[in-house]
């Protein structure tokens, strides 16, 4: 029986990463069993390559990755699907000459070695090489299959961060989905085999993670956002997925050749404004309100492409003017102004995407990849605009609980991009946000048809002099996510699985102390919910995140999880 070393990414450091990449060779392969490092023999019994080529450029953790038998599909339709697996070993004898000439196939001594598509998107957006080619492709093959060394690609191999390969990397956003995390879901839990005539959905799209993983797969998808700039993003990403390096070079090109207009209209939001007002700085203002009104000039007169360069301009002033809320969720909030220059943010973001550009028509050449193009709408996850069962199935992630993020509203927080871009005005901006899920300005709420330990929760936040802001808030925020599962089961067809992302688990802390106060079961309230819309609960997949910013969380550091709820629509 042919045995295949799968061995996973040198940057995986958690064991949550492990339990993902198990589903998915569980998904691929017939059987299979773990390779530890201080083990090397027992994986050789089944496939005698050199230890060497079994430890390196690999984790330093003792897991290292999978000996697996008898693949479901063809091996090199596999290199396209894999997350977390780098590099896939094998006898070289297993192919034919035309496999062992595709790019991203190398070959050493008796055995062939294939990288997966995801791994070299990592390694592609990350180098500082400057000729991305096909050439350099092969250079990545040759130090990972050990016929040559060269530090600076095996540095590139062993990155510890790439969590935002090719178009992902387009804007900054919070909260956004892990690119492996996503796809590894959608592998295990959906039809590979007829992934053309199936539909993907996500309700609450973000920054379109979900649909552009879909998409590289080969689904159909469609993804939903009642954020105008979310859907901005997703469709700029969307863009690239699917355009040619030369019309994104010949759009920048037209982009600077365009003379600055220096009479634009733009002017920063009220809120922002008093900001500039209070510490005396209104110069400092003009001479940034002109900066933007230069670069919506110049791309006011961009033929094609000009969201794509929308989306660098909005990155650039999310970069430059972060607006981080304050208190417990009453609105205050501090704008911090960072050192770098508008134009200099603009500029290093529209060479990201010339290269991100090359990056994603090299990589759809070298691994034969053939997307659907996504469909984005601008609506609500509660109203969603499909028909009754419609949908083969739904990943998605809504916003968290309010009552522990509740000092957020990410509307204010994108608000600057919003207007330069003229997306939307103050009073949408304010109208947007009480229509959001999980918005801290909705108080329109009921006192029914919730699980017990919803109203234990409010009653809790209710009685806490600081908290209580976030009672009713949170009350309404279980009603809209039922209101959203209602919607989900309605538009998913008989048979079909939905895979919701939530935090496990929200706990209070005492201000002064890390006393715990309250502790908030997110996973049970949501099962509970989605069972009483009639949904199957399948599995719970708990996964640990690498949290390092504690910031965030300044009273945890416990660890913190994320549950992958599996649901599905019964027959």
């Amino acid at each position: 029986m042919s045995a295949f070393f799968l061995k996973l990414r040198s940057n995986i450091a958690l064991d949550g990463d492990i339990v993902l990449a198990e589903r998915e060779i569980k998904t691929l392969f017939g059987e299979y069993f773990a390779v530890e490092k201080d083990k090397i023999a027992e994986a050789q019994k089944n496939l005698n390559l050199p230890t060497e080529t079994f430890l390196e450029h690999s984790r330093t953790k003792n897991v290292i990755g999978f000996i697996a038998f008898t693949p479901k599909v063809k091996i090199f339709e596999i290199a396209k699907l894999l997350s977390f697996v780098q590099e896939i070993w094998c006898e070289k004898s297993l192919f034919s000459d035309d496999i062992l000439t595709l790019p991203f196939v190398a070959e050493s001594e008796n055995f062939a070695c294939l990288v997966p598509f995801l791994a070299m998107s990592e390694f592609l957006t990350y180098t500082e090489e400057a000729n991305i080619s096909k050439d350099f492709v092969r250079e990545i093959l040759r130090v990972i299959a050990l016929k040559g060394k060269n530090p600076k690609t095996a540095k590139l191999i062993l990155r510890a961060n790439t969590s935002t390969p090719h178009v992902h990397g387009l804007h900054t956003y919070k909260a956004k989905f892990f690119p492996r995390f996503v796809r590894s879901l959608i592998i295990s839990e959906t039809a590979l085999e007829n992934c053309q005539n199936q539909t993907i959905l996500d309700p609450f799209v973000g920054s379109g993670t979900s649909v552009i993983e879909a998409a590289l797969l080969g689904f159909q998808s469609i993804g939903i956002d009642i954020d105008k700039l979310s859907c901005l993003i997703s469709e700029s990403k969307i863009n690239l997925l699917t355009n040619t390096f030369e019309s994104v070079q010949k759009s920048a090109v037209q982009l600077f050749s365009n003379s600055n207009g220096t009479n634009g209209t733009y002017i920063f939001p009220s809120w922002i404004s008093r900001k500039f007002e209070r510490h005396n700085i209104l110069e400092e203002k003009r001479n940034y309100e002109s900066d933007i009104n230069n670069w919506l000039a110049k791309i006011n007169h961009i033929g094609i492409n000009k969201e794509l360069f929308q989306i660098a301009i909005s990155d650039a002033l999310t970069r430059k003017f972060n607006i981080r809320m304050m208190g417990t969720g009453v609105g205050r909030f501090a704008l911090e102004i960072q050192k770098s220059a508008i134009n200099t943010l603009i500029e290093k973001n529209l060479k990201y995407i010339l290269k991100c550009a090359r990056i994603i028509e090299l990589l759809r050449d070298v691994y034969q990849i053939e997307t659907i193009k996504p469909q984005i709408l601008n609506d609500s996850a509660i109203n969603q605009p499909l028909e009754n069962e419609t949908v083969d199935f739904i990943i998605t992630s809504p916003p968290y609980l309010p009552a522990s993020s509740g000092r957020e509203d990410y509307l204010i927080g994108k608000s600057i991009s919003l207007t330069a871009l003229n997306l939307m005005n103050e009073k949408d901006i304010q109208n947007i946000e009480q229509k959001s899920v999980g918005s801290m300005k909705n108080l329109n709420g009921e006192r029914n048809g919730l699980p017990d330990s919803v109203y234990q929760l409010h009653d809790w936040l209710f009685k806490d002099e600081l908290r209580n802001i976030k009672a009713q808030p949170t009350l309404i925020y279980y009603q809209d996510l039922k209101k959203s599962l209602k919607e989900c089961f309605r538009v998913l067809k008989k048979g079909g699985k939905a895979v919701f992302i939530i935090g496990k688990e929200t706990v209070f802390y005492s201000y002064k102390t890390r006393e715990i106060l309250f502790r908030v079961s997110c996973d049970e309230i949501f099962k509970q919910i989605a069972g009483s819309v009639g949904f199957e609960i399948i599995e719970i997949v708990d996964i640990e995140l690498d949290k390092k910013n504690k910031n965030a969380r300044p009273r945890s550091l416990d660890k913190f999880y994320e549950s992958a709820i599996v649901l599905k629509k019964l027959l």
